[in-house]
């Protein structure tokens, strides 16, 4: 009697029209985020305080480009350019993180006068932090796609938030300080809503990976706000605000 194959989930032939719509979502967010700061103003011909500021945009913005490209190969099926091209995306993340601390002390010191700069540079750095632990695991579990691409996703979401901080149609409600922050994140941690009900959907639980990186990016945004205000960060904010760049 032959054996009838089982019936896939409902997700398994989804994954990549999925994963492709939440890579343009995180894209067009990013863009919306920087336009008026960056896109429109020119890109390159934008009046940024510094250079490393431009070169931090450009750097950042071909992170989420390469996600665009690799998205797009791999749902032609052209796996084989698309592990090719991964070594570019382990380059530009081995950038973005010494260029994000180099812009987040740019700011810290050119805003020096503003009231908590201080305490605000833990945003910045708290999200570097998540980035590089999710994509240095995604790079690590490469050979497992349903871990990868969905330690890239969350990854991504890590640094989300300073996209979603410049939304300036988002209310805030005059809220400061650390308040300010745990709005700014809980926007963020709205991408991971569709992620969630994909994982629902089509796995019926979440997948390891979603849970796992979701609370890592929770739990290191949350604990940051414990220690912000700590002499020890702050003695480490104010030796980047003494820095030259």
């Amino acid at each position: 009697m032959a054996t009838v194959p089982a019936r896939p989930l409902p997700g398994t032939r989804f994954d990549r029209p999925f994963f492709a719509t939440m890579t343009a979502l995180f894209t067009a967010a990013m863009v919306v985020g920087f336009a008026h700061t960056y896109f429109l103003a020119g890109v390159f011909q934008a009046k940024l305080p510094n250079a490393i500021i431009h070169i931090h945009g450009a750097v950042f913005t071909a992170w989420f480009v390469l996600l665009l490209v690799q998205s797009a190969l791999a749902s032609s099926g052209r796996v084989d350019l698309h592990r090719k091209l991964g070594i570019a995306g382990i380059a530009i993340a081995a950038l973005m993180l010494p260029l994000g601390l180099l812009a987040t002390a740019e700011f810290v010191h050119r805003e020096a006068a503003r009231p908590g700069i201080r305490m605000m540079a833990i945003m910045p750095g708290a999200e570097l932090f998540t980035f590089a632990g999710l994509a240095t695991a995604a790079f690590l579990l490469r050979k497992r796609p349903a871990w990868h691409k969905r330690l890239i996703l969350l990854a991504t979401i890590g640094i989300i938030g300073a996209a979603v901080g410049r939304m300036e149609f988002l209310p805030y409600w005059n809220f400061h300080g650390n308040a300010a922050l745990r709005l700014a994140w809980a926007y963020t941690y709205s991408f991971l809503i569709p992620l969630i009900a994909y994982d629902l959907w089509s796995l019926r639980r979440l997948h390891r990976a979603t849970l796992l990186g979701s609370a890592f990016i929770i739990g290191a945004h949350q604990l940051s706000l414990l220690v912000d205000t700590t002499p020890p960060w702050l003695a480490f904010a104010a030796w980047m605000q003494s820095w030259r760049l």
